[in-house]
């Protein structure tokens, strides 16, 4: 027992020094026609130019898990890649989802352009080295696959528990290579909607891995400090990599 109790406090240990060593955020607004967008921004050491990766939230925003997210976004920064939490949703919009309207398949396809905008003002930086990743996560998830199938400035996307963004009126011709990431045990969306859109990035010619976490329900990709959602974060960051070419 007290083997068990001092290696517990080791780990605890060993996440608190990896998330006070964390690359911090800085609060931008960033150009989109709709308006300007709140992002919070973490930077990648170095001077040489380097991808950029946006991530998108699902549909609970990144406050509910800021600091797993902020960890995410910071381990990316580390890797080479500069990171931005992208709040894509308007204060309209979130009026509207207090009042409890469900605005999500009216809005897809405007998020969709506004993520569109920032890539194309991300790749014309003069620090950006061209190439564009989405990380979506959910609701985010399925936004990355709309937003990856209308703009080709999108390198490479992951998708967390997503679905095909067809099924919400997008329409999709193309995409770039992709990452998909759920559990097998999800009740909000189950797996086999992750199987379905891999099946359709498969006969639109674009590459595609499909990584099935065995008893994780919704949700389990922001928390990087379980086993799966470690994982994961490695797949990720190998993909991107591959994808988005970090010096």
């Amino acid at each position: 027992m007290l083997k068990i109790a001092a290696a517990a406090l080791l780990l605890t240990l060993a996440v608190s020094a990896s998330r006070a060593a964390d690359i911090a955020g800085e609060k931008l607004l960033l150009p989109a026609r709709e308006r300007q967008v709140h992002v919070t921004y973490f930077r990648a050491p170095g001077a040489g130019p380097r991808p950029s990766v946006m991530m998108l939230h699902g549909a609970g925003g990144f406050d509910r898990q800021i600091e797993s997210y902020s960890h995410y976004a910071a381990a990316l920064a580390r890797e080479g890649f500069d990171a931005y939490l992208v709040n894509y949703r308007s204060d309209g919009d979130m009026k509207q989802l207090a009042a409890g309207h469900d605005i999500f398949e009216d809005r897809i396809a405007d998020w969709a352009r506004l993520v569109d905008d920032l890539a194309d003002y991300l790749k014309a930086q003069k620090a950006s080295n061209g190439k564009i990743g989405l990380i979506g996560f959910s609701d985010g998830g399925t936004l990355t696959t709309a937003a990856s199938a209308l703009d080709k400035n999108i390198t490479a996307a992951v998708v967390y528990y997503g679905i095909d963004s067809q099924l919400v009126g997008i329409e999709e011709k193309r995409f770039p290579p992709m990452l998909l990431l759920h559990g097998d045990a999800d009740q909000t969306i189950p797996w086999q909607q992750s199987e379905t859109l891999a099946q359709h990035v498969k006969a639109l010619h674009a590459p595609i891995e499909f990584v099935l976490f065995p008893g994780e329900k919704h949700g389990f990709g922001a928390d990087t400090t379980t086993k799966h959602g470690a994982d994961a974060l490695q797949r990720a960051l190998a993909f991107l990599h591959q994808r988005l070419g970090v010096k």
